[in-house]
C-alpha cells in the first residue's frame, strides 16, 4: 500500500484531484462553508502565543513535510546527484535561473508599476512535485536525460524560490525573533556535521526555529528544508522492492514521500485553491491584468528563459550533457516547468491583498498550469515521423538483379 502511494504520478494526479475538489466546494452553490472553514481563527493556535487561521497552519506547519521533502531532495542532489559537481549542475542551475528571471520580468512589465506589481515572484517557482509527476504522465516521449534535467533544474529553482520567498516576502519581521530562528539553524548545523544527533533532536531544534521564525513574521514552513538537508544519516536498508536498495537520504525520502502525496500537497491545494468565480472580483479590470501578468509570464516566460539560457550556455563551449537535449526536449521540459502550485501560491497570500488580486493571481496560476501540461504533452509527445524515401526515387539496378 505505501510502495503505491510513492512516485511523481501519484503526487500529480492528488493534487489534479484535490484542486479539483477545492473549486467544486469553493463554488457549490448556496455554500460558504469553504471560507468559514478555512479562514476560521484555530484554537490552539492563542496557548503557543501565535494568531494563525486554519489555512495560516496548512501554509506554515503541514507544508514542512514538504519543505523536509525538498531539504532532503536537495541533500540528495548534492552528495551524490547532479549537485555534486558544478560542470555537471552548471546548464540546468543556469537554466533554473533564466526560467525564474524572464517570467518575472515579463510580469513587472505587464503590471509595470500597478496593483499587484509586488506580486512579481509568482511566475517564477516551478511547483517540482507537479512538474516530475506530469513528466511521468507524458513517460513515453521522455529520455531519462530529459528527466534528470528537469529534477536538477527543480531543485535549483526550489532552492532559489525559498530564498525569495523568505528575504522579498516576509513581512513584519520582527529581528530579535529572527536571531533566534537562525541562532537554533547553526546549532542543528553545526550539531549535525560534529556529533551525529539522533534524528528526534534535529526535529526538536527544528521546531524551535519554526517557532521562532513564526514569532519573527517569516515564511516559517521553509524550515522544513533546513530539517530534511540536516536529517541524520542512516544505514542502507532494503526497501520493500526487490533489489532496490535506498541508503542514507533516500531512506528518509521514502518514508516522507507517501505522506507527502496522499496528505500534504493535497490538502494544501485545497485549502488554497478554491477560488469562488463569484463575488471575487475575478472580473475587474485589476484582476484580469493580473491573471494574463501571470499566466503568460509563466506560458512564454518559463520555456524561452530555460531555452534561451541553455542554448546560450551551448554556445558558450560547455560540455554538460544537458546541452546535447533536442530543441523540441527542451521547449517541452520548459512548458512542463511553467506548472505551479506550491511556493507560487505561499507568494500570492504573502504579496497580494485578499480580493481581486489574489483572485485574478490564482486564476493566472491554474490557467497556466493546465495549459503548461498540454503544451508539454504536445511538444514532448509528439514523434518526428521518420522520412520515407520516395519509390520513384530508389536506384534501379543495371546488373538485371532484384530492387
Amino acid at each position: 500500500m505505501v510502495q503505491a502511494v510513492r512516485g511523481d504520478r501519484v503526487g500529480g494526479i492528488a493534487l489534479t484531484v484535490a484542486s479539483v475538489v477545492a473549486l467544486a466546494w469553493a463554488n457549490w452553490p448556496g455554500s460558504h462553508s469553504y471560507l468559514r472553514v478555512w479562514d476560521a481563527m484555530a484554537p490552539w493556535s492563542r496557548p503557543l502565543g501565535l494568531h494563525l487561521s486554519v489555512r495560516d497552519w496548512v501554509n506554515e506547519g503541514l507544508m514542512l513535510g514538504f519543505f523536509a521533502g525538498v531539504g532532503l531532495e536537495i541533500r540528495r542532489e548534492v552528495v551524490a546527484g547532479e549537485l555534486r559537481s558544478w560542470r555537471r549542475a552548471a546548464v540546468p542551475v543556469l537554466a533554473a535561473v533564466g526560467g525564474m528571471a524572464v517570467p518575472a520580468l515579463i510580469y513587472a512589465v505587464w503590471v509595470a508599476g500597478g496593483q499587484g506589481s509586488h506580486g512579481w515572484g509568482i511566475p517564477m517557482a516551478t511547483d517540482v512535485a507537479f512538474a516530475l509527476g506530469a513528466l511521468a504522465l507524458l513517460g513515453r516521449g521522455v529520455s531519462a536525460r530529459a528527466r534528470t534535467f528537469l529534477m536538477t533544474l527543480a531543485v535549483a529553482d526550489d532552492i532559489l524560490s525559498i530564498i525569495i520567498l523568505v528575504i522579498f516576502y516576509s513581512q513584519r519581521i520582527s529581528f530579535d525573533w529572527l536571531l533566534g530562528g537562525l541562532g537554533c539553524l547553526v546549532v542543528m548545523t553545526v550539531a549535525r556535521l560534529r556529533w551525529q544527533p539522533p534524528g528526534w533532536a534535529i526535529l526538536a531544534l527544528g521546531m524551535v526555529a519554526w517557532w521562532a521564525m513564526l514569532k519573527a513574521g517569516v515564511e516559517a514552513s521553509v524550515i522544513g528544508a533546513a530539517i530534511g538537508a540536516l536529517a541524520p544519516r542512516s544505514r542502507s536498508r532494503q526497501e520493500g522492492q526487490a533489489g532496490v536498495v535506498a541508503p542514507g537520504v533516500r531512506r528518509w525520502e521514502l518514508r516522507l514521500e507517501p505522506w507527502v502525496n496522499v496528505v500534504v500537497l493535497p490538502v494544501f491545494a485545497v485549502a488554497n485553491v478554491g477560488l469562488s468565480f463569484v463575488g471575487s472580483g475575478l472580473g475587474t479590470p485589476v484582476a484580469l491584468r493580473i491573471f494574463a501578468a501571470v499566466a503568460v509570464a509563466r506560458i512564454i516566460g518559463k520555456p524561452l528563459g530555460i531555452t534561451a539560457t541553455t542554448w546560450l550556455v551551448r554556445r558558450l563551449g560547455s560540455s554538460s550533457p544537458a546541452t546535447r537535449l533536442e530543441r523540441r526536449s527542451l521547449l517541452g521540459l520548459g512548458s512542463v516547468a511553467a506548472i505551479g502550485f506550491t511556493v507560487p501560491l505561499l507568494i500570492i497570500r504573502a504579496a497580494l491583498p485578499v480580493g481581486p488580486e489574489t483572485a485574478g493571481a490564482t486564476a493566472g496560476l491554474l490557467a497556466a498550469s493546465v495549459i503548461a501540461v498540454g503544451e508539454g504533452a504536445l511538444v514532448l509527445r509528439v514523434r518526428r515521423r521518420p522520412k520515407v524515401a520516395h519509390p520513384a526515387s530508389r536506384r534501379v539496378p543495371t546488373d538485371g538483379s532484384p530492387a
